[in-house]
């Protein structure tokens, strides 16, 4: 925790303070995985959805390296749930996989028994 130019809500709202000296870097930061929402000219609102999340881990972000953003930019700790859904959320990434088999169809893979049966179990994805 800094004197930083974010501030991080509890509902994933980040908000930015666009004169503080750091906003730049923080802006650049934060846009790995967080969604501009909202920007007028003093403060600018970023929400941390799930998608984001995914993205970032997809491009090679940990979770580490995202709520270190959060913890190097922010004028106040990091609200507990925050943090609890970021590490939570982006552990779950890979743990289903689409991929083609020897054959070219698509086969819906996991290492983890409980998630594979729980896709498996829903109406809508079951056939």
């Amino acid at each position: 925790m800094s004197d930083g130019p974010l501030i991080v809500q509890s509902d994933r709202t980040v908000l930015l303070e666009v004169a503080h000296p750091a906003a730049e870097d923080a802006r650049h930061d934060l846009a790995v995985f967080a969604e501009l929402e909202r920007a007028p000219e003093h403060i600018h609102t970023y929400r941390i959805t799930r998608l984001g999340l995914w993205n970032a881990r997809a491009a090679g972000h940990t979770a580490e390296d995202m709520l270190g953003t959060l913890e190097r930019y922010s004028k106040f700790p990091i609200p507990q749930t925050v943090s609890v859904d970021v590490s939570e959320t982006v552990a779950r990434y890979g743990r289903l996989v689409i991929e083609r088999d020897d054959e070219g169809e698509l086969v819906l893979r996991s290492s983890d028994l409980a998630v594979l049966t729980e896709v498996a179990s829903a109406k809508r994805i079951a056939p």
